[in-house]
């Protein structure tokens, strides 16, 4: 194939009627693919046959049912192009989607992938269409990609164009992941790879309610939520351990400067504590005020404070009597550790003014009664005093 070719890959699974309308809308782009590989993952519905009007124009692999990693592992080997485009079997992509992601590596020829924002939509049982915003979204720069994405997935597959062999180096998605396995490899992709993005729209996603997941291991639309957190944390768990704590920084950063390796502790607590690590923040937070006696930077508290802004579980967690003994021991480090909890305590005004506006008065007063300790001044003690405490 020719420099910059594109292959599409679209694993499926028992979804040929919205598969086909994803196909046409990869099909009608401006900027034709150079090729189009769809992976059926043991789908017993009429798949194959919805796909033999499009023969002359993609290539299928057949293979038992084994998930989404397994399958896009199994293309990904077999793709010609020199970027690859995975695209979802429900979703819709804009006429002009990779069109303008090939435009951003062009102009970026630094970049290894291009990313743009996504809507959502759902048909409803009438048949009309309700069209709702991107969501979640964060405006990021190249050099803090990766910690935009640790705190929280805003990249999504299907409006992403990646070099082949950033794919190569990151290594194969986790076959052992039901979900979350896009995650993951979002943030491999984002180690070792720098970013293009754009704020346009290139993909509609399709909300509802079908199953996900493997024939052997179905998630349904009610459990969603818990497998997402529950794969999360398969995922932090090793991130912990395997992620250079200097990679929590701006790309721009080393942790030999002055003042980085305070902040890059405090980061990495950051993130651990959104995915529910909170012992592991607690340790991470009280190393960081021991480092230094400086007051903490701008950089630091405006990093604070996007803890909790989170998606899911925060209010139920931060209000366990654990956390709050937890952030009640790194107030009593030094004053540095009380200044971190009232930053983590201003954090959580947004939330309250959320639990307001949605009528959730019982949690408005419960977190509002939290923030109120928390900021409540308290003589710390002694460095080798609050050790023992933190240890106990």
């Amino acid at each position: 194939m020719s420099a910059n070719s594109v292959t599409v890959l679209i694993p499926t699974f028992n979804r040929a009627h919205l598969l086909t309308e994803s196909l046409d809308t990869i099909l009608a782009q401006t900027r034709k693919p150079d090729e189009i590989i769809i992976i059926n993952d043991g789908s017993t519905d009429d798949t194959i046959a919805r796909l033999e009007p499009y023969k002359n124009d993609i290539r299928i692999l057949n293979q038992d049912n084994a998930g989404k990693s397994a399958a896009l592992n199994k293309a990904l080997a077999l793709a010609q192009g020199d970027l690859i485009w995975v695209f979802d079997d429900d979703d819709l992509a804009e006429p002009d989607a990779l069109e303008t992601m090939l435009g951003l590596l062009e102009n970026n020829p630094e970049a290894d992938f291009a990313y743009g924002r996504h809507d959502r939509f759902e048909v409803l049982p009438d048949g009309d269409v309700k069209w709702q915003d991107t969501g979640y979204w964060r405006e990021s720069s190249s050099e803090d990609f990766l910690f935009d994405t640790l705190l929280d997935m805003f990249a999504h597959q299907p409006g992403m164009l990646v070099r082949k062999s950033l794919y190569m180096r990151a290594g194969a998605f986790d076959e052992t992941l039901i979900r979350s396995q896009d995650y993951d490899m979002l943030l491999r992709l984002a180690r070792y790879g720098r970013a293009a993005p754009t704020e346009k729209v290139l993909f509609h996603q399709r909300q509802h309610n079908m199953p996900r997941g493997t024939a052997k291991s179905v998630v349904d639309a009610e459990e969603r939520m818990t497998v997402w957190q529950r794969y999360d944390r398969i995922i932090f768990g090793k991130m912990y351990e395997s992620l250079p704590l200097g990679k929590y920084l701006p790309a721009d950063c080393a942790l030999t400067e002055p003042g980085m390796m305070r902040r890059a502790l405090i980061r990495r607590g950051i993130v651990m504590a959104r995915k529910n690590f909170w012992k592991e923040a607690e340790e991470d937070f009280s190393r960081a005020v021991r480092i230094s006696d400086k007051a903490l930077t701008a950089e630091e508290v405006a990093d604070l404070r996007k803890l909790f802004m989170v998606k899911y579980a925060c209010d139920e967690r931060v209000l366990e009597p654990e956390v709050r003994k937890l952030l009640l021991a790194i107030k009593q480090v030094s004053p540095v550790g009380g200044q971190l909890v009232r930053a983590l305590g201003r954090g959580l005004v947004w939330r309250i003014r959320l639990a307001l506006q949605t009528g959730k008065l019982p949690l408005a007063f419960r977190l509002a009664s939290l923030v109120a300790v928390l900021n409540t001044p308290h003589k710390h003690v002694s460095r080798e005093a609050s050790s023992s405490f933190v240890r106990r």
